[in-house]
């Protein structure tokens, strides 16, 4: 018997991993919908389950297509977390359809956007209500004392980090001489938060002709130097024009639906990407200093 019990010890030191789980919700596979959802998951429990997008690195989410065979290998998995203000909700049916037993958590539960979805994970204090969700939802599945008790001061940490990011914007708009971009998508009017003034000259937005006519007067007077493109947006041909003709230098926003495999290798996350659109932000706001 003796034997036994050394022989499982040593087994247990080898693998690096418990022969017995503690909890039905150690070591499973989770599923998220988009990378800033895979973020947060990861952030909160990773060290107790394998997190991965259901995306593969680099590809617009917006216009792919996943095969049969995708479909019922992810039902499989044990948990899937999406965002149901979203059209996340039809993949999450179709993963329950295929598999009754998987675990699922909407991380947008009680949320509400005004511009567009993206400002439910653009804006950090709206991925803190996020945070805040799957955290709740993790607990409901997690029966152990010890797990429950891993996750909570992650989520305060992180709440603390997120509650950073988002002072950092605020005081870098506040701080600014300028207070004016002009961006291709609505999906950046969330920016308005801050005080900050987007022009956007996205083809669904009201004002559109209105704003485009203001960008121009703005590059006549000098008051504009660069032009924000959401990553994945299109660019209104009209619009290509003007920034070709004036010499208008374009910069991109990332959208953090996804990151590409050079971003993962390079250990980029949520947090290191907003704080690079941010850079990008002052290079039009203190253009003047």
């Amino acid at each position: 018997m003796k034997k036994i019990i050394i022989v499982l010890l040593l087994l247990v030191t080898l693998t690096g991993c418990s022969l017995f789980k503690m909890d039905s919700m150690e070591n499973i596979t989770i599923l998220t919908s988009n990378y800033a959802i895979e973020f947060i998951t990861d952030y909160l429990y990773g060290d107790y389950s394998l997190v991965t997008s259901i995306y593969p690195d680099g590809v617009d989410i917006s216009n792919y297509t996943f095969t049969e065979k995708q479909i019922k290998d992810y039902s499989r998995k044990d948990m899937f977390i999406y965002m149901g203000k979203t059209n996340d909700s039809n993949q999450a049916l179709t993963f329950y359809n295929n598999n009754k037993n998987i675990k699922i958590i909407d991380a947008t539960f009680g949320m509400e956007y005004k511009y567009g979805e993206d400002e439910l994970w653009l804006n950090p204090s709206n991925l803190s209500f996020i945070a805040q969700n799957i955290k709740n939802g993790l607990s409901e599945y997690i029966t152990s004392k010890y797990l429950l008790d891993k996750i909570d001061p992650l989520y305060k940490d992180l709440k603390v980090k997120l509650s950073t990011l988002d002072a950092e914007y605020k005081t870098s708009i506040e701080n600014a001489k300028d207070k004016t971009i002009v961006v291709n998508s609505d999906n950046l009017l969330y920016l308005t938060k801050y005080n900050l003034e987007v022009i956007s000259l996205d083809k669904d937005n009201e004002n559109y002709d209105k704003n485009l006519a203001l960008f121009k007067n703005y590059i006549k007077n000098e008051k504009i130097k660069y032009f924000y493109v959401y990553e994945n947006a299109e660019v209104e041909d009209e619009v290509s024009k003007v920034i070709e003709d004036n010499k208008i230098t374009i910069l991109n926003f990332k959208n953090l639906k996804n990151i590409t495999d050079e971003e993962r290798d390079k250990e980029e996350t949520y947090l290191t990407i907003m704080y690079q659109n941010l850079d990008e932000l002052k290079k039009e706001l203190y253009k003047n200093s």
